[in-house]
């Protein structure tokens, strides 16, 4: 996609992650991550999410400068009745409250989770709570008041877990937490939560643990709950198809959603080269990902329970099930072979 070397610049490479006993600490499963590059070909990097998304927009507009418009909210998608009439219309709202409309010959709706276009124009089951709230932050390194241990690391405990992994070249430390709560919880990512109620849920965790609250600027974080969607058997309808969350959303065990969309992304372009419509290259782009999204999807689903099982020792004892045991990171989507 172009942005590979400015993504490797800014991006942190934890060279090891760790699996540890919420309690005490005392290490359950370690992966050492030194020989990715030869292992796989790329690095493996974590970084801010927003730092991606810069790069993106950043390389586009390089490209062609006209190709983007932030700041419009997508509030109606819709195909037309008449077989005759070609193209897909769209309105949107920009963050001055304007209303602009657009008449387009082909969509690729790629709007997340929540997708619009998925809503208005598929016959959708709605999202069944998981048993799972969220809780993420930020927070400043120079702040913790602790010795923390290079890469990332995961602290499990019955029905809670805790991860934690440094961004921005080291100087942010993010955050998520997942508890098991019976009672559903909203799902809105904007939605403000309380360090105070999450350190009260996880008291008796390590150390480190609550000096990462602690420094938690202004006590404030976000929390949502986790709502498990059923992925669609079919992509596209007519000129429009859909990528990433909107296609096949998936839960955050094994961290693979935006992962996914970038390969969806890939495989598409490779897909719209080669073919001469919409409609064949969508039907190349589903045959070609199927598969592989319907396992991340699977093992993502099943994911939660088995880090947050009763007896965390387990974790030490029990075959791995992560992207290197399940060969996740051994794909290429760029030499990949497409569906004919």
């Amino acid at each position: 996609m172009g942005v590979g070397e400015h993504v490797r610049q800014i991006a942190d490479e934890p060279l090891q992650q760790l699996t540890c006993h919420y309690a005490s600490g005392d290490l359950l499963v370690s992966f050492d991550r030194h020989n990715t590059r030869e292992q796989y070909g790329a690095p493996y990097l974590q970084m801010h999410r927003a730092d991606l998304h810069a790069l993106l927009v950043e390389r586009l507009r390089a490209l062609a400068p006209d190709a983007i418009q932030i700041d419009h909210r997508l509030v109606e998608v819709s195909l037309s009745d008449d077989a005759t009439s070609q193209g897909v219309s769209l309105r949107f709202e920009n963050s001055a409250g304007r209303e602009i409309e657009r008449r387009v010959p082909a969509v690729i709706g790629a709007d997340g989770l929540k997708s619009l276009v998925r809503r208005t124009l598929w016959q959708v089951e709605p999202p069944a709570y998981s048993g799972f709230v969220a809780w993420r932050g930020l927070a400043e390194a120079s702040q913790i008041q602790a010795e923390l241990s290079e890469g990332s690391k995961v602290f499990a405990g019955p029905g809670r877990l805790f991860v934690r992994y440094p961004i921005r070249q080291g100087r942010l430390m993010n955050y998520v937490a997942f508890l098991k709560v019976a009672e559903p919880q909203g799902e809105s990512w904007s939605q403000q939560g309380e360090v105070t109620e999450l350190q009260a849920l996880l008291v008796g965790f390590h150390s480190e643990v609550a000096a990462i609250l602690a420094a938690t600027p202004e006590g404030r974080c976000h929390k949502w709950g986790l709502y498990a969607r059923t992925p669609l058997a079919q992509w596209s309808r007519g000129d429009v198809v859909l990528l990433g969350d909107a296609a096949h959303p998936m839960m955050p065990w094994f961290g693979q959603g935006a992962a996914s969309a970038l390969e969806d992304a890939v495989i598409l372009g490779r897909c719209l080269q080669e073919s001469t419509s919409m409609a064949e290259a969508a039907d190349r782009f589903q045959r070609t990902r199927l598969e592989r999204v319907s396992f991340i999807h699977r093992e993502s689903q099943a994911g939660g329970e088995r880090l947050t099982a009763l007896h965390p020792e387990r974790l030490r004892d029990s075959a791995v099930r992560n992207e290197d045991s399940l060969g996740l990171m051994s794909y290429d989507p760029v030499l990949g072979p497409l569906c004919a």
